[in-house]
């Protein structure tokens, strides 16, 4: 297991170190939430009704889990103590992008 966030000097490291599978957890801020891929991965959003966390952001983050490799057991978990207006429509799009996607063919139906 490992820390990155945004000043953190050795996060280019980390990240690699991550995708190598060196650890088995990377707890990080919402600096990986758009452009990096890791296999084999699933994604818990702590406190995910801040107002950080946007419809958009929660979305992004979300499609982090299950982008690559063969790894289809991936689980997308938002720990929070209120369901926020942002959290119901993430969840929303997320459902209706997989619906698109199962129709098209792009993954397949659970």
């Amino acid at each position: 297991m490992t820390t990155v966030f945004a000043a953190d000097q050795e996060r280019l490291v980390k990240v690699e170190n991550m995708r190598a599978g060196k650890y088995q957890l990377l707890l990080t801020t919402t600096i990986l939430e758009r452009g990096v891929t890791f296999e084999n991965v699933s994604v818990v959003v702590l406190q995910a009704s801040h107002r950080i966390f946007t419809q958009a952001a929660l979305v992004q983050i979300a499609g982090r889990a299950d982008r690559k490799g063969e790894y289809t057991q991936a689980e997308v978990i938002f720990i929070t103590s209120e369901v926020t207006s942002a959290i119901k429509a993430a969840i929303k799009e997320i459902e209706e992008n997989n619906r698109q996607a199962r129709a098209g063919g792009l993954i397949d139906a659970l």
